[in-house]
């Protein structure tokens, strides 16, 4: 009978010093044996979603763990991890059966194991359990490491804790205690060498971090109270030269940033800010004027649907350029200014006009979410918004998501719900039907998590006879498509709003089903083309409506509702187009009357 030796090594890091000292000790104590080591090389790492998310995840050690349990139902014989040295002859435990070892948790290990034939019963047992394993999950590898595992799997064997014997089991498995295979603790501040140490696991870990690695090794040299001192004098030392190099360093960052700002004052700039200057010229004595930034398209459209009065006041990166409109404001004699969400560099603005005219009345429509924390723009732009109302230089918010309202109604803010309407100020011509269904999909930014873009490609690539028409394409996007065979048409680059929308109306049905909104216009916009438009259920406007049931998906990442909710906007959209009529009546004259309300306030 052939005897084998098993190791496993993945990654593309060489063996250490350590690994070949080990794999050295098992020629000198088992001459007589095969060491066969599993790699990518010959472990299939498809074989189950186990061993192929730990691959992917690069968890190393798990990998090894799905390895070394397929080689030894296969193979039977001895796995040795690659940090267990042999330190002395073996042959008595092998005669005399199958063995495992107890490490200091009092858990059964896996650094050597041993199995005199194929198909064991732990191997069996450990194999099934890893393979019904429907992923590989990074966040929780604690539950499944492979002591915790066998020593599930052996208590039922009949394995007791903190026994200081040789046990032997029901399965014929004989499990010896710590002194004989790992006299180390972890730390190796509790170690057990006596007389019947044969092996020395050394912990070796060499699939944790370095940091992780560097920290155990100097507890092992020094102790764990001696280790956790150095660190922290270590910490702080590296805290005050950072603060001392910060101001030795303050000149040469204060000229950083002065080159930086005035690589953004191109004559681009200076004209974007002439034309705001030209255009609030022209609202002398208006009651209000609205800002509104042109590069946010969405926010754009809303604006100029909303409210009359609109400027373009792009960001703003000199505080003399602040300082200039708002002069031009008070001289104008303007009563109230409306930031429609807020740009760069705007907050200046707002400090200038209070200073200026206390009585002037500043408010704010903010189009974003709390989603925006994980968007730096949007982020720091809505904590300036919040700093503004706290000290009170703004003095009314409104937003036009309508659980926000509510939220921050309860905070004691001043603040209104505005609901977004469309009414397009151009015509749009529709071609003859095709008999191909046509789906459109358009998000400003395809590669935002919050777009939903690929659950919603996939639905569609679940519909026969369909053809996506996306824009803007993307490398990911375009691949993605290929790998679902679906028929892919659109633009690499952003359209401006009335072709986007002459688009849209050329469709079957178009998907807006994201993650994360307000108010947003694109499904409005679909409607009144005739185009019903399949959404998520993460705003207000079909809240509790019959055609909520036809076009809103509940769950966004589910593939088969949103697939589901295609369909029975096909099969139903004569009635659809119809709802939406209704609703759109509603919509309108609910925000004519909020706008008034906030405006008036």
């Amino acid at each position: 009978m052939k005897k084998y030796i098993h190791y496993c090594w993945f990654g593309d890091k060489p063996l250490p010093k350590l690994a070949k000292k080990c794999i050295e000790s098992w020629k000198k104590y088992l001459p007589d044996y095969e060491i066969i080591k599993w790699s990518e090389e010959n472990v299939d790492l498809d074989e189950c979603p186990f061993i192929k998310g730990a691959y992917q995840n690069k968890k190393w050690a798990f990998v090894a763990d799905y390895a070394r349990v397929k080689a030894m139902n296969k193979m039977g014989g001895i796995y040795f991890d690659t940090d267990m040295e042999v330190t002395k002859n073996i042959d008595e435990l092998i005669n005399k059966g199958p063995f495992l070892g107890v490490e200091d948790t009092g858990k059964i290990a896996c650094g050597v194991w041993y199995e005199d034939k194929e198909n064991s019963y732990l191997s069996e047992k450990l194999l099934k359990k890893y393979q019904s394993f429907k992923e590989f999950d990074s966040e929780n590898v604690s539950s499944f490491s492979i002591p915790i595992l066998i020593t599930e799997i052996l208590e039922k064997c009949g394995f007791e804790y903190n026994c200081k014997k040789i046990q032997h089991l029901d399965n014929n498995m004989y499990i010896y205690p710590r002194e004989y295979f790992y006299p180390y603790s972890y730390n190796w501040e509790n170690n057990v060498f006596t007389d019947n140490t044969c092996m020395i696991h050394y912990y070796d870990a060499s699939w944790i971090p370095l940091k992780e690695r560097m920290e155990i090794a100097m507890v092992r040299k020094i102790g764990r109270k001696n280790t956790f001192k150095l660190l922290e004098t270590y910490r702080k030392t590296r805290y005050y030269i950072r603060k001392i190099g910060k101001y030795i360093l303050f000149p040469v960052l204060i000229y950083r940033h002065y080159k930086k700002q005035k690589s953004l004052i191109t004559e681009e700039y200076l004209s974007r800010v002439d034309n705001t200057l030209k255009n609030i010229e022209k609202q002398k004595d208006n009651n209000y004027i609205v800002f509104h930034n042109k590069e946010f398209i969405g926010v754009t459209s809303s604006t100029y649907e909303l409210f009359d009065n609109c400027i373009d006041c792009g960001e703003i990166y000199q505080k003399k350029d602040a300082e200039r409109i708002a002069k031009k404001i008070i001289d104008k004699n303007i009563k109230q200014v409306i930031f429609s969400s807020l740009s760069i560099g705007q907050v200046e603005i707002i400090k200038k006009l209070k200073k200026k005219n206390p009585a002037i009345k500043i408010k704010v429509y903010w189009h974003g979410s709390h989603s925006q924390i994980l968007d730096g723009y949007g982020w720091n732009r809505q904590k300036e918004i919040f700093k503004l109302l706290r000290n009170g230089k703004i003095n009314a918010l409104a937003t036009c998501k309508k659980s926000l309202y509510s939220f921050y109604k309860d905070q004691g803010f001043n603040i209104f719900f505005i609901t977004n309407i469309v009414q397009l100020p151009f015509k749009v011509e529709k071609k003859k039907e095709s008999k191909k269904i046509k789906i459109g999909l358009y998000a400003a930014n395809c590669s935002n998590w919050r777009k939903n873009v690929f659950s919603q490609m996939a639905a569609v690539s679940k519909i026969d006879n369909a053809v996506l028409d996306m824009v803007p394409l993307n490398d990911t996007a375009k691949e993605f498509a290929k790998m679902l065979n679906i028929k892919l048409e659109g633009e690499e680059k952003s359209l401006p709003r009335e072709e986007l929308i002459k688009r849209m109306a050329n469709n079957t049905v178009n998907l807006y089903v994201t993650f994360s909104e307000c108010s947003p216009m694109l499904p409005l916009e679909s409607f009144e083309v005739g185009v019903p438009c399949i959404t998520g259920n993460n705003f207000h406007y079909f809240e509790n409506s019959e055609l909520e049931k036809y076009i809103v998906v509940n769950n966004e990442d589910n593939i088969n509702s949103i697939k589901e909710r295609i369909e029975k906007a096909i099969d139903n959209k004569e009635k659809v187009i119809k709802l939406y009529q209704k609703f759109k009546k509603e919509n309108e004259k609910a925000s004519k009357e909020q706008v008034k309300a906030f405006l008036e306030d």
